[in-house]
């Protein structure tokens, strides 16, 4: 895969600037030194390419788009041996101390003027009050850190006033859907099939196999997908959409820089240097995934929720309440995990039959701004 990247420009280099690895002993000295030494710090260049928050996701990024790329990304032994290394990497520094180093307000710091200008201008909402990082979530700017443990305590912050910042629109009206994470919409599709041909263009869904061959799975074959993406500087907490019972929850197990050939050199288009968000499509088929079924009052039925991790993204939380959940109690905004680590995307499965009035920004394109979690997101009728 390495000799299929062409050796001219804009490939000498990787899309943060790098030069280009060329083989793959350069790769795992890459890869070691990252997962014992790397922390994700603050960048403006990377923030702007999409690509803050995933150093292993840069070294793969032209890899990743050779049609050797495709096939190598696909293996399981080879995705059981990343996981290994994304993995060490959390534990070594993601969750330690060790990562600290760039929770600070010099360069490269997270707490930077220009970090927390970016921080703030992605979370504060459109004609509201503009609000400080500390006013925002919490923390304590007179400790060293700002109180936050490691790099991985920083990314899973709370907000300081979840009813205040980011209320549950409609809480006691069964017909709205609140939106389960701080993201923008990515895609909507009506009428999915049960199976279809999620690696070329378009992306469509192809519900069993997103599902994990759920028996779940044929109540949203014809029905209705909404995806939306999270970026790495969002809030990456998981919120339920309907109030109601969790009939089940797990992770399904997957790829972590699977991209499609349409990413790819094969492109008539060229590859996606952002190949991870331009196939977000694809990677709810193939990546790690947390799926939760939740079963609301009439007339939504039951719900389907995919929180998917993307390429450096390596754990899906799922909060303990709803582990093994046979029937678990669930209000509308209440949390159910969490993603760790990097940008992610979610989708929402809703049944064949059901109805949607869906808020402006929710139509894909509209806006590139986060739409609210826990705010209104559609109207469900029959």
């Amino acid at each position: 895969m390495f000799d299929e990247i062409p050796n001219k420009e804009p490939y000498l280099s990787d899309p943060n600037g790098n030069r280009q690895i060329r083989d793959y002993k350069h790769m795992l000295d890459l890869f070691a030194y990252i997962m014992t030494e790397v922390a994700p710090k603050w960048s403006m260049t990377e923030y702007n390419s999409s690509m803050i928050g995933f150093p292993f996701n840069t070294v793969l990024d032209w890899p990743m788009a050779t049609p050797s790329g495709y096939a190598f990304f696909l293996k399981t032994e080879v995705n059981a041996k990343i996981k290994v290394i994304l993995d060490t990497w959390r534990d070594n520094i993601l969750t330690t101390s060790k990562s600290q180093y760039v929770l600070t307000s010099g360069p490269g710091g997270w707490f930077s003027q220009e970090a927390l200008a970016a921080l703030e201008g992605d979370t504060n909402m459109v004609g509201q009050p503009l609000l400080r990082f500390d006013q925002l979530f919490e923390c304590d700017t007179t400790r060293e850190h700002w109180g936050f443990k490691s790099w991985d305590d920083f990314f899973v912050r709370k907000f300081r006033d979840m009813d205040k910042i980011r209320p549950v629109g409609f809480p006691d009206d069964p017909r709205w859907i609140a939106n389960s994470c701080e993201s923008s919409p990515y895609a909507l599709q009506t009428n999915v099939k049960e199976y279809d041909t999620f690696w070329l263009k378009g992306q469509p869904y192809s519900v069993t196999e997103m599902l994990n061959h759920h028996p779940n799975a044929r109540h949203f074959v014809g029905g209705t997908v909404y995806q939306a993406f999270l970026s790495a500087t969002s809030y990456h907490r998981w919120h339920s959409p309907v109030a109601g019972k969790v009939v089940h929850a797990g992770v399904i197990n997957g790829t972590y820089f699977s991209a499609p050939t349409i990413t790819g050199f094969t492109s008539p288009d060229g590859p996606d240097p952002i190949s991870a968000c331009g196939a977000q499509g694809y990677i709810t088929h193939v990546a790690t995934r947390a799926v939760f079924f939740i079963q609301a009052e009439d007339p939504i039925g039951l719900v389907c929720v995919v929180f998917v991790g993307m390429a450096d993204v390596s754990t899906c939380g799922i909060s303990e309440k709803f582990l093994d959940s046979q029937g678990q109690e669930v209000a509308k905004g209440e949390e159910l995990g969490m993603f760790h680590h990097g940008g992610s995307t979610h989708c929402v499965l809703f049944r064949k039959g059901l109805r949607l009035a869906w808020v402006t920004a929710a139509s894909p394109g509209v806006s590139q701004r986060n739409i609210p979690v826990r705010s209104e997101l559609a109207y469900a009728y029959e």
